[in-house]
């Protein structure tokens, strides 16, 4: 069996490397949601409160903002997150089902920063 390895500085491989990132990004963010919601409907109220202040804290207070994918998600996230609570917020409409997607948001748009702070190497 021969293995062709492809060369770095070839812009097709470069290209096809930034769709498998995104393309791996998205589904690892889809399956974290998945059971974060799934986790979220056996969790007592009392430590949700707790994780979503610690993940409300983590996004609230990020102060450098990129340009990177995991950033762009985040925003993305968190502006859905916004609707959804003010949605709640103003409809009351299936509590019990906006706080488990509000829990979802929050925690996904922390993980997405603390992954995009890790990748930096946690540098201030």
């Amino acid at each position: 069996m021969v293995v062709a390895f492809e060369n770095p500085s070839d812009d097709q491989s470069i290209g096809r490397s930034v769709y498998l990132r995104t393309a791996l990004l998205l589904i690892g963010w889809a399956i974290a949601a998945f059971l974060l919601y799934a986790l979220a409907t056996f969790l007592p109220s009392v430590v949700m409160a707790v994780i979503l202040l610690v993940a409300w804290v983590i996004v609230r207070f990020d102060s450098r903002k990129t340009k990177s994918l995991g950033s762009v998600l985040c925003g993305i996230t968190c502006s859905l997150t916004g609707v959804c609570a003010l949605a709640m917020h103003f409809t009351h409409w299936h509590e019990d089902v906006m706080t488990r997607l509000i829990f979802v948001g929050l925690c996904l748009g922390a993980g997405l920063i603390l992954l995009d702070r890790r990748a930096d190497g946690w540098s201030p």
